[in-house]
């Protein structure tokens, strides 16, 4: 009887390792394997293909423990098996890859009368019907689903050959009801989760590239003068500081959007018969403006640009006695920015902008009739350029 129990022991530990590896082999597990492949099948299906859902499920739990997968098929009438197969699957693994196996099945427990048994399609992602699974009879009076999963995780043979191998892990999950996803995710959980899982860049917003970037810039210079016609005469714009911000968002490599304020503070003298008074009046265009801007070189620390705008205009006057306006408001840009940080940059830039007066669109008009007796339309556009340069912050890529 003594000479029994130390063989006992030594069956029971050949027979615990699979099912839990102690914790060196987990940690070693866990440094050196980046990628699982796998092979999921339902038990009797001839065609060795899976439920869509099966798959979602398992690689949703490989890709949250940190692990690449990829998942494999086994394509029956070659001549060989499919333990063969899985053989040769094995002993083909890199030093950082795994092979998992799973065998999924619904069980089906009923009682009272028997009747002609209806079916249950299975499918993959696609809707592509693969098998179909005898499991409800039609008058059974009471039916009892259970799924089952079962896990056999394998790691690269020491000594390359086609003999059968032992799992590092395996584990059988079973849950109530039809959720073969359920019972899959519950029978690969025990599976060590990567020490070192793979770092994807993660892209926002529509960019493919994972180089997103979110920038701040504050500006400030000077902008031109202009001239438009009035009615009876013309306005006369003067030259004066402009400053603003801007939010900028990359979607797709160099391809920003961004949206901006821009105020312009200027004075206008008013040339025409119906206006009363002399001098010029002190104004401000304030510019909301939408843009599209791409970056030549946008992964360098400097970056020529090139953009277009569009948006509108409040044309706001200083004087009480006159109302503000509106228009449509365009623009084009060019400019560089310089990165001397990850964070800090700087800009030089100059910018077009053109403001739209579509025909009759009021320009100076007052609800004191004493002080405007007549509106003043604009009957011609506004074209400025500015030159500006700015403080650059990027927040994120």
């Amino acid at each position: 009887m003594k000479r029994l129990i130390p063989l006992f022991l030594i069956v029971i530990s050949g027979h615990v390792f699979p099912q839990s590896p102690d914790w060196d082999q987990r940690v070693a597990f866990a440094e050196n394997i980046r990628r699982i492949k796998y092979w999921a099948i339902i038990e009797g299906d001839t065609t060795f293909n899976c439920y869509s859902d099966v798959v979602s499920a398992i690689e949703e739990t490989l890709n949250r423990k940190g692990y690449e997968s990829k998942r494999l098929f086994f394509e029956p009438g070659n001549g060989s098996s499919s333990e063969s197969w899985k053989a040769r699957q094995i002993k083909a693994l890199a030093s950082n890859e795994a092979f998992l196996e799973i065998r999924v099945s619904i069980r089906a427990d009923s009682s009272g009368e028997r009747g002609g048994p209806s079916t249950l399609m299975v499918q993959d992602a696609s809707g592509r019907v693969y098998a179909q699974h005898s499991l409800r009879p039609e008058n059974e009076k009471t039916v009892d689903y259970t799924s089952i999963s079962k896990a056999f995780l394998y790691l690269k043979k020491a000594v390359p050959d086609l003999a059968p191998s032992i799992p590092f892990y395996s584990k059988q999950a079973t849950v109530s009801g039809a959720g073969v996803d359920g019972a899959a995710r519950n029978s690969v959980r025990g599976i060590p989760g990567s020490r070192n899982p793979l770092t994807k860049k993660k892209p926002a917003y529509l960019n493919k590239e994972g180089f997103t970037t979110f920038e701040f810039a504050i500006y400030g210079g000077y902008c031109s003068g202009g001239t438009i016609a009035v009615t009876g005469g013309k306005t006369i714009f003067r030259p004066g500081p402009d400053y603003g911000l801007e939010f900028m968002v990359n979607i797709y490599k160099g391809l920003d959007i961004s949206i901006g304020y821009k105020r312009e503070d200027a004075f206008a003298k008013t040339e025409a018969q119906r206006y009363p008074r002399e001098g010029d009046l002190a104004l401000s265009n304030n510019y909301i403006l939408i843009s599209s801007i791409y970056r030549f070189f946008h992964k360098k620390s400097f970056q020529p640009y090139v953009g277009f705008d569009f948006g509108s205009v409040n044309v706001v006057m200083k004087d009480k006695f006159f109302r503000d306006v509106w228009y449509f408001a365009v623009g084009g840009r060019a400019g560089c920015n310089w990165f001397v940080t990850k964070v800090i940059g700087f800009r030089l830039q100059t910018q077009l902008l053109y403001q739209v007066h579509p025909r009759d669109a009021p320009f100076l008009y007052s609800e004191e009739i004493r002080v405007m007796p007549y509106v003043i339309n604009a009957e011609s556009n506004l074209l400025q350029y500015d030159a500006t340069i700015g403080l650059l912050i990027r927040l994120g890529k």
